[in-house]
């Protein structure tokens, strides 16, 4: 762990959708000469490690605490099921409980269970990775397969990057659900990146409402600007960020992506819209 000597910074890159560069752009801020710890909360595709040397990353284990039930002490009540929200727990007359894949995790079982057959054992969703990548680290979530909710391994990695004690760069899930929440939530500032179609202009909007109601400071990056001949502004809530940068399609960008070359090696308009990005957020981050 390195010291800044100052409270480190964090910034979070979100996209409404898949595809309009959030991840290129991430690495472009991790690159931008500044110590930083790079964070990939995009568990459920990280890539962020191959556009900054496919470091070697050293792993550990992320588990979650889950129901198990006692056959014994269980009187097949059916006050467990009764009290899941999220359609975890199935129990049908004289069978004792059974318990899924979509447990949260909350505990609300075990606490009202009325017989206390009810315990709690540690399950594997997850892993984060960490490594040097010539002097950035890089903080990799990696959510296993089959495992339906991402957040606890989200949690997880940005909570491990944080406590390098370095300015962060948070790559987040595409979206507006769960996931991009749980990835921003302790970011200071956001830069949502976007494309000028319909498709990414529509989901741009969702995400910007989710972080106008959550009080984060956000701008915007218009990636592949130009590739409409007459793009229309911006409305709604998406029209009050500020549009930092406007990136040009770049055949350049797009060749360098698919051999894990960052878009600041080939193209200075990222280099100058990073520096762009980092400036505003610390000057309007609270």
């Amino acid at each position: 762990m390195r010291s800044l000597g100052r409270e480190p910074f964090s910034i979070a890159v979100v996209s409404g959708k898949g595809g309009t560069g959030k991840t290129s752009f991430s690495a472009s801020l991790a690159l931008s000469g500044q110590p930083v710890a790079a964070i990939d909360a995009d568990v459920e595709e990280p890539n962020l490690a191959l556009l900054l040397g496919d470091p070697v990353l050293a792993t550990m284990n992320v588990s979650l605490s889950v129901p198990a039930v006692d056959a014994e002490r269980c009187t097949r009540c059916g006050t467990c099921s009764r009290t899941c929200r999220f359609g975890a727990v199935f129990s049908f007359g004289k069978a004792v409980p059974v318990f899924n894949d979509l447990c949260h995790g909350c505990g609300a079982c075990v606490l009202a269970c009325p017989e206390k057959a009810l315990y709690e054992v540690e399950r594997p969703v997850g892993f984060v990775g960490r490594g040097d990548a010539n002097g950035i680290i890089v903080v990799e979530g990696r959510l296993l397969v089959g495992m339906p909710n991402p957040v606890p391994v989200i949690e997880r990695t940005v909570e491990l990057g944080l406590a390098e004690g370095l300015d962060t760069v948070i790559d987040s899930p595409p979206g507006a659900a769960c996931p991009m929440v749980a990835a921003v939530r302790k970011a200071r500032a956001v830069i949502l990146v976007t494309e000028p179609t319909p498709f990414g202009r529509a989901d741009a909007e969702v995400v910007a409402q989710v972080l106008r109601e959550m009080g984060k400071p956000a701008a915007l990056v218009v990636n592949r600007s130009g590739i409409l001949e007459e793009a229309p502004p911006f409305e709604g809530v998406l029209g009050t960020f500020p549009v930092l940068a406007r990136l040009p399609f770049s055949r350049a960008v797009a060749e360098g992506a698919a051999r894990g070359v960052p878009p600041t090696k080939v193209d200075s308009s990222w280099k100058d819209a990073a520096k762009a990005a980092w400036e505003w957020a610390r000057r309007v981050a609270k």
